[in-house]
């Protein structure tokens, strides 16, 4: 994996994913050695299983949609009162909708 041109990559730094600013220690002493960094100079990134795993909980997090809890909290308490209707081809034309989205975005 090869990794450049991106903020923060100093060791001991870490970019946030939410506003992409960095934190840490800044930028490494360009005199010293460099941990990471074979002595032939080219960069090398080696991920625990842990690593791994963090990673794709992370994909996994990012890939659900974000849950609106006022409308969850409205729709139960409609629910617990037998007060939600909701009609058959609004439900058809949204999941239709959803279909395609979902299609038209594989195929980029």
């Amino acid at each position: 994996m090869k990794i450049s041109g991106r903020k923060g990559k100093e060791p001991g730094n870490v970019v946030s994913r939410k506003t992409g600013s960095v934190q840490g220690k800044g930028p490494a002493d360009p005199a010293g050695p460099v941990s990471g960094v074979p002595s032939s100079g080219t960069p090398s990134l080696a991920i625990s299983d842990q690593g791994r795993l963090v990673s794709e909980a992370h994909r996994a997090l990012d890939a659900l949609p974000e849950i609106r809890v006022e409308k969850v909290e409205r729709i139960q308490v409609a629910m617990d009162h037998n007060a939600y209707r909701v009609e058959g081809h609004q439900v058809a034309e949204k999941m239709v909708t959803d279909a395609v989205r979902e299609l038209r975005n594989r195929t980029r």
